[in-house]
């Protein structure tokens, strides 16, 4: 009788295969899923006992593209600012990414129990199911989980607009106490609810003005007008960019 054999694979195939994964991640708009591939995918490779140079050239070779794809990302930048990883210092990298990681959960938790969030939210108002999906649109935005949270929007569309409501009312809150970094990243979580909702455009628009950042202005307000030609405070605003001098 024949035997079969098996080949296992590599730790650099599996680590190469990971941040694929994380790459289809990020194309999707899944970007916390992307950063738990990455680290996952760094971890792996920190915690190799041994791998022949040319594996080890051609997986630190992918992590560099890797995470420059990710820091370059708009999304990534909406949510966590601008910043740039060094190349092939990967346990420094492993333990910043972890790190990341811990604080955006704690930041979800502290949202979901924060009782004046909740008020937003009408969680009084809502059965205990919708109280459960309300709160895990929260997690997905938070989270910038965008594939599963357009799914979860286009199923439970009153429930969104109460989310919806909630990061644009905390946008204009911030906006109005100075707090002008605060209310773009707050009105862009907005947004990634409703991306045709050309308000939202108009809002981050106004706010990059107050920071003085006129192209950054000058492109959400052309979104804002493109979802709705026929929108006049928009084109207004649109006409006063073009005629602002820097």
């Amino acid at each position: 009788m024949e035997t079969m054999v098996y080949k296992t694979a590599s730790s650099a195939t599996e680590i190469m295969r990971k941040l694929d994964q994380g790459r289809k991640h990020l194309r999707s708009g899944n970007l916390f899923s992307c950063i738990s591939t990455f680290h996952d995918a760094l971890q792996a490779y920190v915690n190799i006992k041994s791998i022949i140079e040319a594996d080890r050239i051609k997986v630190a070779g992918a992590f560099n593209d890797f995470q420059k794809q990710i820091t370059n990302s708009r999304q990534f930048k909406d949510l966590y600012g601008t910043f740039s990883f060094r190349n092939n210092d990967f346990s420094t990298t492993l333990d910043f990414v972890s790190e990341l990681i811990k604080i955006k959960e704690d930041e979800i938790a502290d949202i979901l129990v924060n009782e004046e969030v909740n008020h937003i939210l009408r969680q009084a108002n809502l059965s205990k199911e919708e109280q459960n999906i309300t709160k895990v649109m929260v997690s997905l935005v938070e989270r910038g989980e965008q594939l599963e949270l357009r799914e979860m929007v286009a199923e439970n569309d009153a429930l969104a607009s109460l989310v919806l409501a909630y990061y644009n009312d905390t946008g204009i809150s911030c906006r109005t106490s100075g707090d002008i970094d605060k209310a773009i990243t707050e009105y862009k979580k907005a947004i990634s609810i409703s991306p045709d909702d050309e308000n939202l455009y108009y809002n981050v628009a106004r706010a990059y003005l107050e920071k003085g950042k006129k192209e950054d202005a000058e492109e959400c307000i052309g979104l804002a007008v493109k979802i709705n030609p026929k929108f006049r405070e928009g084109l207004k605003l649109q006409h006063y960019i073009r005629k602002w001098e820097d």
